[in-house]
């Protein structure tokens, strides 16, 4: 099951230089992900562009942007599929309302993810029933 990363994490000075690897390693194996990730958000901005005023369209596909850094920084999901809805609902508006200083109401970040999910099922085919559920 994908989890999410929370806390601190204390390393000895004597190990920072194996930190730094591992985690630069991390990050290079999970760079397809990404970046499918933000294809998907320049595909749902066009998606929207059809519908949707250019503040709107920079609005949600802002917030997407900060659910993917979230994704990929915070969790160990590699794929759509395995995202809970517990990432979206309450880790991300936490994590959101902790990192991120806007005016976005937790109505926004609703109703965004709710959009670019919905966008995924019908444009691309990529379901995540119970995301979906829970964003309803």
């Amino acid at each position: 099951m994908a989890k999410v990363y929370t806390g601190k994490v204390v390393i000895p000075a004597n190990q920072m230089d194996q930190y730094l690897e591992a985690m630069q390693a991390a990050e290079e194996a999970r760079a397809p992900f990404r970046q499918s990730l933000e294809q998907f958000n320049r595909d749902f901005a066009g998606f929207l562009s059809a519908k949707y005023s250019k503040k709107t369209v920079r609005k949600h596909t802002n917030i997407i942007e900060l659910f993917i850094h979230f994704i990929c920084g915070y969790t160990d999901v590699e794929a759509i599929e395995d995202i809970t809805k517990g990432m979206v609902n309450s880790h991300f508006r936490k994590w959101y309302k902790r990192k991120v200083w806007d005016s976005s109401t937790e109505s926004d970040l609703r109703v965004a993810l709710k959009k670019f999910f919905l966008f995924l099922a019908t444009e691309k085919e990529i379901k995540n029933e119970k995301v979906l559920a829970a964003l309803k």
